[in-house]
């Protein structure tokens, strides 16, 4: 006999042996149903009431024994149930007995019931939000352990492998257990101390992002402008990863770069940009007026806008730029190999990164040269032409090659 045909028959001694309602003959159609025997498919099935109370829990113990693998036939006892009322209290009975087996430690435990409770009909709302916050709770719980050590050394080996599980599942999820977790540790922390610890949310470039976009948004860090000033450099190291992508939630991405109008932020939400040069007010980029070569030049916005064209699609997935003239008659921005900055006929992709007082522009291609310009070298009378310089020698040109984009959409 298999053991399942055995535990409905222990479950059909015990509904005789509780005073139940149920003939004999019941107990044989209720266990032959559960165990796909019963040819009358159009019956459905009623259980013990005694004062009105029912006796879920015991038959629901005696069913599962311990091995929650056999928790299935609790669901089919459910859809067996002849009423809503019926079928709502056997899967919050199921819930009381879930926690008494201690399950309710682990986090990704509460979170597969869930999961199983979600794939049923007529589980009641009220029961899955109590479940999912549970869950929520429980792994905040667990994740609030960090902020409270005051040893920048210490690993917590645990709470990386809940992070890595975490990544695994939805967005949301991960929004509100920061939500919990940050509710919790800022009645005990400092919004600075907290805004110093966000780094243990390293399994996940996303995560990490998350956690520091959240907690910048909180009231008690939006007063405190030591953390704000922690998140905000945390987020410009950010953009600087070269895994810092988001295909998968581009809002997220947006979130950050208008946090940073600034720096590249205006290369996601601007129409068009301006490229105007960091050590000077008055000198943007743009055509010579001779053959497509590109100067800065004083101020002209109709001349130096440039809409933006954006594509993931280097080793990296950083995300690449091109900028096009529509007065140039459609042209892109192009650096050539013979050390000169021109425009072109043909897209040309490039990569924008933060730097201190504004941005570098490099070539998506290689990364190796730069955008630059404002050394008289390059210049020939009243044509100030802009150049290329090896990245590598960055700081030695950091004045030249640091350009500020501006909204140049109106």
């Amino acid at each position: 006999m298999s053991s399942k045909v055995s535990l409905l028959l222990l479950l059909g001694l015990f509904l005789r042996e509780t005073n139940s309602l149920y003939s004999g003959e019941e107990n044989r159609k209720y266990i032959a149903r559960l165990s796909d025997q019963d040819p009358l498919i159009d019956e459905c099935t009623s259980m013990p009431r005694v004062g009105n109370q029912l006796k879920l829990e015991s038959v629901i113990r005696a069913i599962v024994n311990g091995e929650w693998e056999r928790v299935e036939l609790v669901h089919r006892m459910a859809n067996e149930a002849c009423t809503l009322e019926l079928k709502h209290d056997i899967y919050e009975t199921l819930w009381l007995e879930w926690q008494q087996d201690k399950h309710v430690y682990d986090p990704f435990k509460i979170l597969d019931f869930y999961n199983q409770l979600n794939n049923q009909s007529n589980v009641p709302t009220t029961l899955l939000q109590k479940v999912y916050q549970t869950f929520v709770s429980r792994i905040a719980q667990l994740l609030s352990m960090p902020f409270h050590i005051d040893s920048p050394n210490t690993e917590f080996p645990l709470v990386t492998k809940l992070l890595l599980q975490l990544s695994q599942s939805p967005q949301s999820y991960t929004r509100d257990i920061l939500e919990t977790l940050f509710d919790a540790v800022l009645t005990l922390e400092s919004p600075l101390s907290v805004a110093q610890r966000l780094d243990i949310f390293n399994a996940s470039i996303t995560q990490l992002t998350m956690a520091n976009l959240q907690l910048l948004n909180r009231s008690e860090v939006r007063i405190n402008s030591s953390a704000s000033t922690i998140l905000m450099d945390n987020l410009r190291q950010l953009i600087n990863r070269l895994d810092f992508t988001f295909e998968e939630d581009y809002s997220l991405l947006l979130k950050v770069y208008r946090l940073l109008p600034s720096e590249i932020g205006l290369l996601f939400i601007a129409q068009k940009v301006c490229l105007r040069k960091a050590n000077n007010d008055n000198e943007y980029l743009y055509e010579c007026s001779g053959p497509s070569n590109m100067c800065t030049k004083t101020r002209n916005q109709e001349y130096a806008s440039f809409v933006v064209k954006r594509q993931h699609n280097d080793a990296n997935n950083r995300t690449q730029f091109a900028f096009q003239n529509p007065y140039w008659d459609d042209r892109y921005l192009e650096l050539w190999t013979d050390g000169n900055v021109y425009s072109s006929s043909n897209i040309y992709w490039l990569h924008v990164m933060p730097v201190q007082d504004g941005v570098a522009i490099y070539d998506a291609a290689t990364s190796t040269s730069m955008i630059c310009g404002g050394d008289p070298a390059h210049w020939s009378g009243n044509l100030h032409y802009a150049y290329v310089v090896l990245a590598e020698d960055f700081d030695a040109h950091r004045d030249e090659c640091t350009w500020i984009i501006e909204d140049c959409s109106y």
